[in-house]
């Protein structure tokens, strides 16, 4: 059995589990660390295969292989009851998780995907695929239409983040899964609260007009 990596922080009865995006790792989340609650809460900051903390471990990169290993981690844990949050690619394999384990009680989505991942026409998803494959300033694109309004040493930060943080192959194993996995006809089966966020100065596809009217159509709590 393949185990999960991880940053425990807190000493709480509550154990929230922490998924990653594509483009970093459990630092993403360092910013906040100084101002989440670590008596009330546990924090479980876990890192994908190919990714941070375990970026030696090697895999398939699909949703199921990555939902399995959440699943895994909370066995290894001994948890019983867990809030798993997640940001961007990671959301679709939060929703896998729960639909593989009853001991999640809550998801919390940051700008998420729905289980039908992302749809684009084949030419265009494989020269994305094929442009991550090469290494040929994708992340680079990324980083500069999703921060406008940031400074350059900003920029430059995120770009470093996203080559350091993953290998190549988890990059585009991950960015594979979510333009072609599609499980929307499983999501009425979960059944526990999905509370959902965005930001105000997200991409269009991440506005909360856009995301309600998906999760709207096939969702039963959120």
């Amino acid at each position: 059995m393949t185990l999960l990596n991880y940053k425990k922080i807190g000493t709480g009865n509550k154990t929230i589990i922490v998924l990653h995006e594509l483009m970093g790792d459990h630092r993403n989340y360092d910013p906040i660390l100084p101002y989440i609650d670590t008596t009330n809460f546990t924090y479980i900051f876990v890192d994908h295969r190919g990714y941070g903390l375990s970026k030696d471990i090697q895999g398939e990169y699909t949703c199921e292989e990555a939902a399995t290993d959440v699943k895994n981690l909370i066995t290894k844990l001994n948890l019983t009851e867990v809030n798993l949050l997640a940001h961007s690619m990671s959301t679709m394999i939060a929703q896998k998780v729960a639909l593989i384990d009853d001991r999640i009680k809550q998801l919390i989505l940051i700008t998420p995907i729905t289980a039908a991942g992302i749809k684009m026409k084949p030419q265009a998803q494989d020269k994305l695929i094929d442009s991550m494959k090469k290494n040929e300033n994708l992340i680079e694109y990324v980083v500069e239409s999703a921060s406008n309004r940031y400074n350059q040493p900003w920029k430059d930060y995120r770009i470093k983040i996203a080559y350091e943080a993953s290998t190549l192959e988890a990059r585009t194993g991950y960015m594979t899964m979510y333009l072609t996995t599609d499980f929307i006809d499983e999501v009425k089966n979960i059944n526990i609260p999905i509370k959902i966020m965005v930001g105000h100065h997200d991409l269009p596809a991440f506005h909360k007009n856009n995301i309600k009217k998906q999760f709207e159509a096939n969702y039963n709590d959120f």
